[in-house]
């Protein structure tokens, strides 16, 4: 298989402590998708200050979505019981289903049954934490048109896929206004 982020671009964006990698193994619980399976194995997910994967967090946390809340967060929508953590974005737990491998924010604070799709697969998470840490890492000068720029970076992630900015309260739109503004 290949991938629109390649594990060297991947190394090279974020070296070598800012990946993490799953290994791939056969068991009657790993109900991971195979295409997903692949890319975390050999491209590897990313982790740094933007992007915190669970990998990274305390080992005694479970990855088990429906584990990870108390019933004073509310209440889990059924069809994520089965889903697991990936890490944390940006005010965000972001997580997997692991039946078609998209991948879905629960934001900060919000009920649970408000959480959206925020990319079609981890494939997608990862080319748009890259093309943003390059982005970031650039540094802006006082003659750089910065919203123009950011118009370049979402054109170019909207053409691999659109879903990262399909909803105004996004993520990735809320995240853009504030590179916009100054605040990242």
């Amino acid at each position: 298989m290949s991938f629109a982020v390649t594990p060297d671009e991947l190394l090279g964006t974020f070296g070598l402590s800012g990946v993490v990698y799953f290994p791939r193994y056969q068991s009657p619980d790993n109900h991971l998708d195979a295409r997903t399976a692949e890319f975390l194995s050999r491209v590897g997910l990313p982790h740094d200050e933007q992007f915190k994967s669970k990998a990274s967090v305390d080992q005694a946390e479970t990855i088990n979505l429906a584990e990870w809340f108390r019933p004073e967060d509310g209440t889990l929508p059924e069809e994520c019981h089965s889903w697991l953590v990936l890490g944390y974005f940006a005010a965000s737990l972001i997580a997997l289903d692991p039946a078609n491998g998209k991948v879905y924010a629960f934001g900060e604070g919000d009920p649970l049954d408000t959480y959206t799709q925020l990319h079609r697969d981890v494939e997608s998470l990862v080319y748009t934490l890259n093309l943003f840490k390059k982005f970031d890492e650039r540094g802006r000068g006082d003659d750089v048109d910065l919203e123009e720029q950011v118009e370049q970076l979402r054109a170019r992630i909207e053409a691999f896929d659109a879903l990262p900015f399909e909803n105004d309260q996004s993520q990735w739109n809320l995240i853009f206004d504030e590179v916009i503004e100054g605040i990242w």
